[in-house]
């Protein structure tokens, strides 16, 4: 089971450290983030769309489990091969992967073309106090409860844990989960800070915190996009996993 578990967490590990309304203001950004941000997220209350679904044919799900089975016979070997895999680059073929070459390129072509869709809707409630953004709202996305956005200080808390700006984002084509150019902001805390493929060879060891804030407007409607992604690992075991991505 811990093997599962660390596959998991160290593909998202990986994608972390990758680099790719009508009464709504839908004005360009202006790079200035703490007007961006109450122009993305202005007061009052929103009814969100709740993008955590995946858009997934059989065919697909069969070979995601196919090499899912395979890395875990050969974790080790994972480990090591991603090393030589270049950010942002996609995962050349091997055999310990559990499958053919045919079926690992099949595999990849649908892992480039991931379309995010929504499983429902839900209202979230934004209040502005104090240069301070605070959310309100129940059930699914309660976890929002505890996001405070420091307009001033330029930090995302969530509960205990300070988000410090990490990048801008400007993607600049339409193949992506959103189906939408975008451009936006994140910030997110580590620990460890200097976390590494290294830490994953030991299983029975690893400790991770992370969390993320993800805010931006898409290009293809003027709509926010907004995530907020949590993952705490103890002793390899995973304690913590949600993701809330957002479009209103």
């Amino acid at each position: 089971m811990k093997r599962i578990i660390l596959i998991l967490t160290l593909a998202t590990f990986l994608a972390n450290c990758s680099n790719s309304q009508a009464n709504k203001d839908t004005t360009q950004l202006t790079g200035v983030i703490g007007t961006d941000l109450r122009n993305l997220i202005p007061e009052g209350s929103h009814i969100v769309d709740i993008m955590d679904g995946i858009k997934q044919n059989p065919r697909q799900a069969t070979l995601t489990k196919k090499f899912q089975d395979g890395v875990k016979k050969n974790y080790e070997w994972f480990v090591e091969y991603m090393k030589t895999v270049p950010e942002g680059e996609p995962m050349p073929y091997h055999l310990n992967m559990g499958m053919t070459k045919k079926e690992h390129d099949e595999l990849m072509g649908y892992m480039t073309n991931i379309e995010m869709v929504s499983t429902g809707k839900e209202k979230i409630d934004v209040e502005i106090k104090n240069d301070t953004v605070y959310f309100k709202s129940k059930e699914k996305l309660s976890e929002y409860d505890s996001v405070k956005i420091d307009l001033k200080g330029n930090t995302v808390l969530y509960g205990p844990y300070k988000m410090t700006f990490s990048d801008t984002s400007n993607i600049t084509d339409d193949k992506n989960g959103l189906r939408s150019k975008w451009k936006g902001y994140t910030w997110k805390f580590q620990e460890p800070s200097d976390l590494d493929l290294e830490a994953f060879k030991d299983p029975s060891n690893l400790q991770i915190k992370q969390y993320k804030f993800t805010i931006g407007r898409l290009e293809k409607n003027g709509k926010t996009f907004m995530s907020l992604k949590g993952t705490e690992v103890e002793d390899g075991e995973k304690t913590v996993e949600f993701e809330l991505p957002l479009i209103f």
